[in-house]
């Protein structure tokens, strides 16, 4: 039986996904979605996003793949019986990008999905790519207990926190910095150590933070 392929849905996103399965009963949540398609930690992935919100509400592992109907379906509207299966064709220029998506269950037994549709794509918005990549590392790498995920709730501005994050070295898993969320000084990458540098010019961004009252205390 293949592992469930969907992260512990964050507290902001649990109304969303509850309401259609509270509509549809015991049916399963509809596979068609809007979101975000990325090549990261080695793989594929689709990240979904509900309508009108800025944080993702899950992530899934992809095949790489498209289904063979939707294989069918380009080759014949390419006039090219060759063109592969694979996912990047949908975007040949870069290796993210966002739209609405279909997933079907993967065709040759692979412990992801494939994509049945992609009914349009355009540029992935900045924001959106990295609220994805943040709720992949959390799906590859659950927090540790204590941590607050970014995904869930934010620091008071400026106030700095004991934050987290992967760490891009293979003696540790994670690596601890003291940061500061500063959305009013830079809205674009608002998490910052405290020099006021953004953290993703030493490592990876930020997955969640703890307050560290006792001992962050101005001099």
């Amino acid at each position: 039986m293949h592992e469930d392929l969907t992260m512990v849905t964050p507290i902001h996103a649990r109304r969303y996904k509850e309401a259609p399965r509270a509509a549809a009963g015991d049916q399963n949540p509809p596979d068609h979605c809007y979101g975000i398609i990325l090549h990261h930690r080695a793989r594929w992935w689709l990240v979904e996003f509900p309508e009108l919100d800025v944080k993702p509400v899950a992530a899934y592992r992809l095949s790489g793949k498209m289904t063979p109907a939707m294989v069918d379906r380009l080759r014949r509207a390419a006039g090219d019986p060759r063109l592969a299966d694979d996912i990047s064709v949908l975007n040949p220029e870069g290796s993210v990008w966002a739209g609405e998506f279909t997933r079907c269950p993967a065709a040759h037994g692979d412990d992801g999905f494939d994509i049945d549709a992609n009914p349009w794509n355009s540029a992935a918005d900045e924001l959106e790519t990295r609220l994805a990549r943040t709720m992949i590392d959390s799906l590859v790498r659950p927090l540790p207990p204590g941590f607050t995920s970014v995904l869930d709730a934010l620091p008071d501005d400026d106030k700095p926190v004991l934050a987290i994050r992967l760490s891009g070295y293979i003696c540790a898993t994670f690596e601890l910095l003291t940061a500061r969320h500063m959305p009013t000084y830079r809205p674009r990458s608002p998490w910052r150590d405290i020099s006021g540098d953004a953290v993703s010019d030493s490592g990876s961004d930020i997955l969640g933070w703890m307050p560290a009252h006792e001992w962050l205390v101005p001099a």
